[in-house]
């Protein structure tokens, strides 16, 4: 009888692939993909558990790597939908398309800078809420930028990067 094993960082558990679980889901065993490992993670006050599907050997290093899509997902939608809108320049041309890609991650860069000045020097409280900020860095920088633009005030074009 082959087993799949659900692990979290802290339990372990072995379900057998002939468990109702699998019933749905003929590909999703060792025999037509695989090794695969399904990982069940249930944080402390969660009402639900997380479950993982990876390919990789560590339970450990499937969850590193799925915490990190987050922030790249955030990433993503910073350039697209929420803050650049890369995806309507419809470019099919590599090059063309690695250019504006290059120019956007600069500007992502700068208006990152321009949202930690924010935080720092005090402008939170002009662009959005006193008291509690939701917004990331970028969505603070792009509303301190239009501030700025709006206000015609200066704007900074230069940071330092201290390592």
């Amino acid at each position: 009888m082959k087993t799949l094993e659900l692990r979290s960082i802290s339990r372990f558990v072995t379900l057998s692939l002939n468990d109702p679980l699998f019933s749905n889901a003929p590909d999703f065993t060792q025999d037509a993909y695989g090794p695969v490992m399904v990982l069940c993670c249930w944080a402390k006050g969660e009402a639900e558990p997380l479950y993982l599907v990876s390919n990789m050997d560590r339970a450990e290093d499937a969850i590193y790597y799925y915490q990190k899509r987050f922030r790249i997902e955030t990433f993503f939608s910073d350039q697209k939908s929420r803050g650049f809108n890369i995806h309507k320049s419809h470019l099919s041309d590599p090059q063309r398309l690695s250019r504006l890609l290059i120019a956007a991650c600069l500007a992502y860069i700068w208006v990152v800078y321009l949202g930690s000045l924010c935080k720092k020097d005090g402008w939170q409280g002009i662009i959005h809420r006193r008291k509690r900020c939701d917004l990331s860095l970028f969505q603070l920088g792009l509303r301190l930028l239009e501030y700025f633009l709006n206000e015609q005030m200066p704007i900074p074009v230069q940071f330092h990067i201290i390592i």
